[in-house]
């Protein structure tokens, strides 16, 4: 006897998809966070802060950077295995099928185990996530759309991701800030230092100033394993193992952040130009890497507050949450803000010119696929 095996109706895949993905969140969703949820955001206060000068060698201008003149709150950790991996079992049914397994997707901690369907290690539930840039913004676009998972509300809101392309002499078409009224977004280079570096009490109450680096000092922290008294995994070159998230919990910038050093370096939405490719070139990042090798760190200055570097949008580099403070009259549910002053981070320099202030000559690694 022949048996034949009944068509699925059309749509029926991505339907099915769909529901095993809500089911797959529902599952991820209870992974157990260190930090509670109400204790996960920092409130930026003290709209309108000074900036720190950053002096440029003769000839160039100084830069100026932290100054932000609205309050805002973001993440005190950088975005997790398991938020992360949400976020690739949302976007599956939606995603091209030439990018549905590369790593600026899954980045380093989710494994594809076939064809957009992925497997998240228990090990690297609480590990930070790398990712490539254009997904970031997705994730950005996903939070601010409440994540729904109409495939709408991975491509708008707060980044069009319509814009998104190159330009025949090089460089990305891509927007370059989040859109007017995003309510989630990758950080700017200036709130990234503003929360890694300025502290309110710097100098004594009620006065302002930066520490240079983000860990509430002007000394970098202590490479090692916290077992042995290290402060930061950034600078081992992969001699340890990926740390989870606040594996060094005394180890804060002034508002509380985690992790600003070690972990994984942070993408902002700042780009970085040059004058060899039409339009912006890379995007800017910030913090000190698990990748770092320790001599670099010192040499080039990666702690401190007056450096950053630059990366393609393909490269893999960690993300940290920015977003609107929650108002009286929002339906968001208003979390509690830190007000803790302890310690904390920052990177590198301008388009292809010597670095300003504290390493002169240095130029600006770009790596660009």
């Amino acid at each position: 006897m022949r048996i034949t095996t009944p068509t699925p109706p059309a749509g029926w895949t991505s339907a099915l998809m769909r529901v095993l993905a809500v089911l797959t969140i529902a599952a991820t969703a209870s992974a157990q966070h260190p930090i509670p949820e109400s204790e996960r955001w920092a409130t930026i206060t003290n709209p309108g802060n000074a900036p720190y000068t950053v002096v440029s060698p003769i000839g160039y201008p100084d830069r100026y950077v932290g100054a932000v003149n609205y309050e805002y709150q973001i993440s005190r950790t950088e975005v997790t295995g398991t938020e992360w991996f949400e976020f690739v079992q949302a976007y599956a049914p939606y995603i091209d099928a030439d990018a549905a397994a590369s790593s600026e997707f899954t980045s380093g901690l989710v494994i594809t185990t076939g064809f957009r369907q992925y497997l998240l290690p228990a090990a690297n539930a609480n590990r930070p996530a790398n990712v490539g840039w254009h997904f970031a913004a997705r994730y950005m676009n996903w939070l601010h759309n409440g994540k729904s998972l109409t495939p709408d509300a991975f491509e708008s809101g707060a980044y069009d991701t319509s814009t998104f392309g190159t330009h025949p002499g090089g460089g990305y078409t891509d927007q370059i800030s989040r859109s007017p009224g995003a309510t989630y977004w990758v950080p700017s280079v200036d709130e990234w230092i503003k929360a890694a570096h300025f502290d309110p009490n710097r100098y004594g109450e009620g006065m302002p100033g930066y520490w240079l680096a983000s860990n509430s000092s002007d000394t970098p922290p202590i490479f090692g394993s916290p077992s042995n008294g290290g402060e930061t995994s950034a600078g081992g070159q992969f001699v340890l193992p990926l740390p989870n998230i606040v594996s060094y919990p005394g180890i804060q910038s002034p508002w509380g952040l985690w992790d600003t050093s070690g972990g994984f370096s942070e993408w902002t939405e700042d780009v970085h130009y040059t004058q060899f490719a039409e339009g912006h070139i890379t995007r800017r990042t910030q913090g000190t890497s698990w990748k770092d090798d320790r001599g670099s760190i010192l040499t080039q200055g990666w702690e401190y507050l007056d450096s950053y570097r630059s990366d393609s949008p393909f490269a893999l580099i960690g993300l940290r949450v920015a977003r609107a403070v929650p108002g009286a009259g929002s339906a968001w549910i208003t979390l509690c803000a830190v007000p803790f002053l302890a310690r904390r981070r920052r990177r590198f320099d301008e388009s292809l010119q010597p670095s300003h202030g504290r390493f002169p000559g240095v130029r600006v690694r770009v790596s660009v696929p």
